[in-house]
């Protein structure tokens, strides 16, 4: 999968990064982090007196994605009304990133934090979900 530009999203007042990238061909991962080079971030990355660009602890969601490209032909002939019950085809959209990003704090991800990812499985509809901790 080809590098992307990671896209800016302001939540519940902080300024994050982030981006989405497959993990295999049923799943992809979403990671989100503190902006660094933000100085609206106080007390983390980027807040004064921090060097620029420090990273803080990113957050790694794995959530459930059937890539409608590689699922093609079974798509065109499954029956119209099943597809949703055998595939999950929404994308990650800026809501559901910001709706992860409250989860995973409310989890206790602290991305103020250095350190490795705080991982987690998204389990569940994008509507309503949980997650769940990978060790």
């Amino acid at each position: 999968m080809a590098q992307r530009t990671p896209r800016r999203i302001h939540v519940d007042g902080r300024d994050y990064r982030w981006v989405v990238r497959f993990r295999d061909a049923e799943h992809v991962v979403v990671r989100a982090w503190l902006d660094p080079g933000n100085p609206g971030n106080p007390g983390g990355p980027g807040g004064p007196g921090d060097p620029p660009g420090r990273p803080g602890r990113p957050l790694d969601v794995t959530r459930r994605f059937d890539d409608p490209w590689l699922n093609f032909g079974v798509l065109l002939t499954a029956p119209a009304d099943r597809i949703a019950e055998v595939f999950q085809l929404a994308p990650v959209t800026p809501a559901l990133t910001a709706a992860l990003i409250r989860a995973g704090l409310a989890a206790g991800w602290r991305p103020d934090e250095p350190g490795a990812p705080r991982r987690f499985t998204m389990e569940g509809e994008p509507a309503e979900f949980t997650l769940l901790r990978e060790e």
